[in-house]
């Protein structure tokens, strides 16, 4: 080749690194939670709590630091002070949309005003015998003395008001309905402030404006936190952070972890690998091919992706492996080619392989690409074009390097590469790969599934005792379902939020958090409203004359409760949301009810949670429900569990049958010889079964990531199984036992490293298909060889 045609080959693909790089520079690294869910039902499930801010909340506990299991001395003013400048700091850093450290001040009251007007629109049916006991005649006396009380108490004057107007005290047995909207925490509500039994703990609320799912966010939320902290917690007092944003963050410095070490040891093993197998600098080269075609490769996926994971990157990693294969064997055909026309000779040899493997591998990946997961389509989709770009970097750059030298400098080199596909006892070998099969086909079917989303999590040791503490001091940690209600306007959501909240109560739900009760929509407050005014129909006019004779002989005069009169006579003002809204519970009701911003016309756009502590029996009760139940949405992790298993049972079976498929396509129009297909094909079962006895004997449960290393291997497998087979077919046999060979080694490297990964998604993607590539690599040198000869007395030719 001519020193011209060489340096032209050079800057096309220092153009094409030029160009990847540009259309990377907008690129955004981050590890999204939502990447890894299969299925946009599924997601579907999260965004909904993702916009009721579940997601993206954070539980804030503030207590007093521990020395080996002692607190620090510190008082209850400085605990809630101190969670009181917290929670100002976050609110004024503008990057949470709420924050609720306390109730403000005076809230009792403010509640009574809001509520009274409209109180009785609050009583249900299971009122009215409550109701019924606090008119009869010592009921009346009861109430009274406690007005009484507390009239000559010292906030008396105060509470005048609330008396004149409430001197049974009916208000109680709304506020009673308050204890619904706390969650399933053990609290004390301690002058406004959050505070455990032991006095030792303030609890702090605040839900991110941005999604905590993406690890950028959650980076800059830490920091938030962080300064406020510092600038706010007084000495002998710590804050501790439960929710997604921890998980988040520990999830992606793993990651980023073993990037940064294994990404490394990759490369430097690869290059130790060549060198030592070529014994000729060149082989920087010949590794470096996956670096020419990563630029473009990358590039080009951040246009259809706006970004990469980490979990992507990390596949990367084998991409390494992989994508040097294409420049391995073209070195291999041209160094041991002799003169320029031999050269010629051997490159068509070895074009033809090449080309199928390239069909086989991106084959795959495209199929691929079909994955519901979108990290599985991030991971193909670089894959597929790192491939293209690194065989296109081989063909333009290899026979620029590759020296036209006699086959006696290769013996000088001694490195003995034995042929195997010769083999001398063919029937003994393929009754060992039929062991294997039988033993893969057996253990196949005792695999299990696991959809739990936590399995690929990785929370480190300080995560596990945050949350270890939080339930220790506030309790909790049932499992729980999420019940939406959804609808185009807030009256149709109300009602169906107290439709919710009647099921529960029928069905003996012991632990549940809910506004409806205080917020019942239009259709139960009319209803309300009618049992109401039927009650005093019935009631008003005894009750008149018993409350008047009891409260003379109190000492109250006759008009003293002429307000409490003209309210029962009075027609109830209709419950306003915008009441709670923007009153002392606001911060409680918004974390339940979102109303859409002013201009937003999307479709069920007003949204009511209810949450509530399940077993089995009320979780198979609530879904019924959720089916026949217009607008309403029953979320729980055992009911994501069931659909990503169903969603993972469907991707590995449609998936990996469409990628055989297409193999065994292309297989069959390359050879057109049965023996052959058997052959070529032989390294992709004996992988799949040596992937299934591996994950059985290690009791390992299949989840995502398997999807995508068992869709992979197919891939990779049959490369080896056709060079091994067009070396049989054609005479040649050195080159493509060492081109095998050296690929399947530097595969092993890059899965090999990430066997060491920390994060189990990139630990189990590994080590899984490090066994798979293990025994995929010696099927092909040993059993496709034995297929070919077994039961013939020549060899083919």
């Amino acid at each position: 080749m001519s020193r011209t045609a060489a340096i032209l080959r050079w800057l096309i693909v220092f153009c094409a690194i030029g160009v990847g790089f540009f259309f990377s520079r907008d690129l955004r690294l981050s590890d999204d939670a939502f990447d890894l869910l299969p299925g946009e039902a599924v997601r579907g499930d999260l965004r909904m709590l993702q916009r009721m801010g579940l997601v993206d909340r954070l539980y804030i506990t503030v207590s007093a630091s521990q020395a080996e299991g002692v607190p620090s001395p510190v008082g209850k003013n400085a605990l809630q002070e101190s969670t009181r400048k917290l929670g100002e700091l976050l609110a004024a850093s503008g990057q949470f949309s709420y924050v609720l450290s306390r109730l403000p001040e005076g809230y009792e009251f403010s509640l009574f005003g809001s509520l009274q007007p409209s109180l009785p629109l609050l009583f249900d049916d299971g009122d009215m015998a409550a109701l019924d006991a606090m008119i009869s005649p010592e009921g009346i006396k009861n109430g009274l003395q406690k007005s009484f009380a507390l009239l000559n108490s010292p906030a008396g004057i105060a509470l005048k008001k609330q008396v004149q107007f409430d001197p049974l005290g009916l208000t109680s047995l709304a506020l009673t309905k308050l204890n619904l909207m706390r969650s399933e925490f053990s609290v004390q509500i301690d002058e406004g402030f959050f505070m455990s039994k032991d006095g030792l703990s303030c609890l702090l609320v605040a839900q991110s404006a941005g999604s905590l799912t993406d690890s950028a966010k959650a980076k800059e939320i830490e920091r938030i936190l962080t300064d406020a902290s510092s600038a706010a917690l007084t000495p002998g007092i710590e804050a501790s952070v439960i929710g997604s944003l921890p998980h988040t963050l520990a999830n992606s410095r793993s990651i980023e972890a073993d990037l940064r070490v294994l990404l490394p040891v990759a490369t430097v093993l690869l290059i130790l690998l060549f060198l030592f197998a070529f014994r000729d600098i060149r082989a920087l080269v010949v590794v470096g091919v996956p670096y020419l075609a990563a630029p473009m490769a990358i590039g080009l996926t951040s246009l259809f992706h706006g970004k990469l994971s980490g979990l992507a990157l990390g596949f990367g990693i084998v991409l390494l492996g992989i994508a040097v294969d294409f420049s391995v064997h073209l070195y291999l055909a041209l160094i041991e080619s002799e003169g320029e026309g031999d050269r010629r000779g051997a490159l068509k040899k070895v074009v033809r392989p090449m080309l199928y493997a390239f069909l086989t591998t991106g084959s795959v990946f495209i199929v691929l690409m079909f994955s519901q997961v979108p990290s599985h389509q991030q991971m193909a989709l670089l894959a597929f074009f790192g491939i293209f770009f690194a065989a296109a970097c081989a063909c333009l750059v290899i026979p620029t390097i590759a020296p036209i030298r006699p086959k006696k400098r290769l013996k000088a080199a001694k490195i003995k590469w034995v042929s195997l596909l010769t083999p001398k006892r063919p029937g003994l070998v393929l009754l060992v790969w039929l062991v294997v099969l039988v033993l893969g086909a057996m253990s196949w079917p005792r695999l299990h599934y696991n959809g739990d989303l936590r399995a690929l999590d990785v929370p480190d040791a300080q995560v596990k005792e945050d949350e270890r503490h939080f339930t220790a001091t506030w309790g909790g940690g049932d499992e729980q379902a999420f019940i939406l209600a959804e609808g185009d306007s807030l009256d149709e959501v109300l009602d169906r939020n107290y439709r919710v909240y009647r099921y529960l109560k029928e069905q003996g739900a012991a632990k549940f958090q809910s506004f409806a009760p205080l917020l019942p929509g239009p259709a139960a407050q009319a209803k309300n409203l009618e049992g109401w005014q039927q009650f005093w129909a019935a009631h008003l006019h005894a009750f008149e004359a018993q409350f008047a004779e009891a409260a003379t002989a109190r000492g109250f005069t006759d008009k003293a409760f002429a307000p409490f009169f003209a309210w029962l006579g009075d027609e109830p003002q209709p419950l306003s949301p915008e009441n709670f809204l923007g009153g002392p519970l606001q911060p409680l009701f918004s974390s339940m009810l979102k109303i859409p911003a002013e201009g937003d016309t999307t479709k069920n756009s007003y949204l009511a949670m209810t949450t509530v502590a399940i077993d089995d029996q009320l979780l198979a009760g609530l879904l019924e429900y959720d089916d026949k139940e217009t607008g309403i949405t029953v979320l729980a992790n055992k009911k994501w569990r069931a659909e990503v298993e169903r969603l993972l049972r469907h991707d590995v079976v449609t998936l990996s049958l469409a990628a055989g498929l297409i193999i065994a396509l292309l297989v069959v129009l390359e050879f057109r010889n049965g023996r052959a297909v058997a052959a070529a094909l032989a390294p992709v079962i004996s992988a799949l079964a040596a992937m299934s006895i591996f994950c059985y004997l290690t009791g390992r449960q299949l989840n995502m990531m398997h999807l995508i290393m068992g869709v992979m291997v197919i891939g990779l497998s049959v490369d080896y199984g056709i060079f091994i087979v067009c070396a049989k077919l054609s005479g040649s046999e050195s080159a493509p036992v060492r081109g095998v060979s050296l690929c399947a080694t530097s595969t092993l490297i890059g899965f090999g490293v990430l066997a060491f990964a920390h994060h189990p998604a990139l630990h189990a993607l590994g080590m899984t298909v490090l066994v798979g590539i293990g025994m995929s690599c010696p099927t092909a040198l040993f059993v496709s060889p034995a297929l070919l000869v077994f039961g013939k007395k020549d060899t083919l030719g």
